[in-house]
C-alpha cells in the first residue's frame, strides 16, 4: 500500500466519520425537537386534564347539591303528603258528623210533620166542634158580620 492510497482510504474513512457524525447530529437535533414538542403536547394535554377534573369536581359538587335539593324536596313532600292524611282524616270526621246531623234533622222534620199532621187533625175537629155549637148557618150570611 502506498502513501497515496493511505491518504486516500484516511480521507474517505475521514468523510465517512464527518457523514456519520452529520447524520448523527441531525437525529440527535430532531429527536431533541421531537421531544421538546412531545413534552409541550404532554404538558397541555395535562393541563386539559386538569381543567376536566376540575369541570369534573364542579359537576360533581352541582350533583351533590341537586341531591341536596331532591332530598330537601322529597321531606316537604313527605310532610304534605302528612298534612294532607290529617286533613283528609278531619275531613272524613266532619263528614261523619254532618251526616249524624243531618239524620237528627230528618228525624225532627219527621217529627214536625207528624205533629202538623196531628194539628190539622185537631184544627179539623176543632172547627167541626165549633160549626156543631154555633148551629147551622144561613146560606147567605157573611161570616163575620
Amino acid at each position: 500500500m502506498t502513501l497515496d492510497t493511505a491518504q486516500v482510504l484516511i480521507a474517505l474513512a475521514a468523510f465517512f466519520l464527518t457523514f456519520a457524525a452529520a447524520i448523527l447530529s441531525g437525529m440527535k437535533w430532531m429527536l431533541d425537537r421531537v421531544e421538546r414538542r412531545t413534552e409541550r403536547q404532554f404538558a397541555q394535554v395535562d393541563h386539559r386534564f386538569e381543567q376536566v377534573d376540575r369541570h369534573f369536581a364542579q359537576v360533581d359538587h352541582r350533583f351533590e347539591q341537586m341531591d341536596q335539593r331532591f332530598d330537601r324536596i322529597e321531606s316537604r313532600m313527605e310532610r304534605a303528603e302528612t298534612r294532607m292524611d290529617r286533613a283528609d282524616a278531619r275531613f272524613d270526621e266532619r263528614m261523619a258528623r254532618i251526616d249524624a246531623r243531618e239524620r237528627q234533622i230528618d228525624e225532627r222534620l219527621l217529627t214536625i210533620d207528624a205533629n202538623i199532621v196531628g194539628i190539622t187533625a185537631n184544627i179539623a175537629d176543632i172547627k167541626a166542634s165549633i160549626a156543631r155549637l154555633e148551629g147551622p148557618r144561613p146560606p147567605l150570611v157573611l161570616p163575620g158580620r
